[in-house]
């Protein structure tokens, strides 16, 4: 039976730790066939002694992760949970490395992985999987990003499926943290149009949404029950802005009620986010955290990510 993802999830919550203490001080006897693991569990190498800050170790964990993994093992890597659960914890170390790092070491696995076709399927399946679908905690386009470049210019990768991740790639490269967010105009009631860029506020909370999306009406709830988020919006440090980006004028007029009153309620009425690719709308809600000159500060983030920021600024 397949473990599900929460579970791998919530054992990948500590797996910097575990995989940087585990067999320390062991020798395993070898098998017969050093080229074949029976073991139900994947062990990377572990760091030596002379590596003694927690960096070090961690550098040295991500770049050899995988000097142990046999990716000839096609039909242990697809028909166990073996493989999934050893690139669940691979993943878990990527907040951990730099930018560039994080670069290398994909490159390097997925030129290993490449040996077999079907393991090199199974892993490209997986990365699509935990780094972009938008129901998995651990989507990220900063991570996803290096994955994309690497398929655009592999032969392993047919010709129809690179257009598809070139698309996605000019997608997960826009509006990315630190950048400029992509302007686009909005209306309010009244048919006022405006300019996200004119808004005036220290932050600005862009929230695209569609109506009576059960996700949506949970966020907003929870956004609307918020004291210290309804405090910042009084005080002026915060303005929400939510965007219906679809268009239909009499569905948003009727969802009018639902957005809170101290909130700028918005429409794409021309449709233009969704028609010119201006932003990346896998899921409703998408959220955006951008500062006064409109720099993006979160990208696609939830309440978690949204809460742990703002606490950190003292907000």
């Amino acid at each position: 039976m397949k473990i599900p993802k929460t579970k791998l999830l919530f054992s990948a919550v500590f797996v910097v730790t575990v995989l940087l203490s585990c067999n320390q001080g062991k020798k395993t006897a070898p098998t017969a066939n050093p080229n074949v693991n029976t073991s139900t569990e994947y062990h990377p190498p572990q760091p030596g002694a002379n590596l003694t800050s927690k960096e070090e170790q961690l550098n040295y964990l991500f770049s050899h992760y995988w000097d142990n993994f046999n990716f000839s093992d096609t039909a242990k890597i697809i028909d166990s949970e073996y493989a999934e659960q050893a690139f669940v914890n691979y993943l878990s170390i990527f907040p951990a490395v730099s930018a560039e790092q994080l670069k290398e070491g994909i490159t390097d696995f997925l030129d290993q992985a490449k040996q077999e076709q079907k393991g090199f399927d199974y892993f490209k399946k997986k990365l699509d999987s935990y780094l972009y679908d938008p129901n998995s905690p651990m989507r990220s386009d900063s991570f996803y990003e290096p994955v994309l470049e690497y398929y655009t210019s592999s032969d392993k990768i047919a010709q129809d499926e690179k257009a598809r991740y070139r698309i996605l790639l000019d997608l997960v490269r826009k509006n990315k943290v630190g950048s400029t967010a992509t302007d686009f105009v909005y209306q309010t009631k009244g048919k006022t149009f405006n300019k996200l860029h004119e808004l005036q506020a220290p932050l600005i909370l862009l929230m695209f949404y569609e109506p009576g999306c059960s996700n949506c009406e949970q966020v907003i709830k929870v956004l609307k029950e918020q004291e210290s988020i309804n405090q910042m919006i009084a005080n002026k440090q915060m303005q929400i802005l939510a965007i219906y980006p679809e268009g239909n004028l009499e569905i948003w007029n009727d969802y009018a009620d639902n957005i809170p009153s101290n909130w700028i309620n918005a429409v794409d009425e021309k449709q233009e986010v969704l028609n010119k690719g201006l932003y990346d709308l896998k899921a409703s809600p998408t959220i955006y955290l951008l500062d006064k000159d409109k720099k993006v500060i979160l990208k696609d983030t939830d309440l978690n990510a949204l809460g742990n920021y703002l606490a950190s600024q003292g907000l």
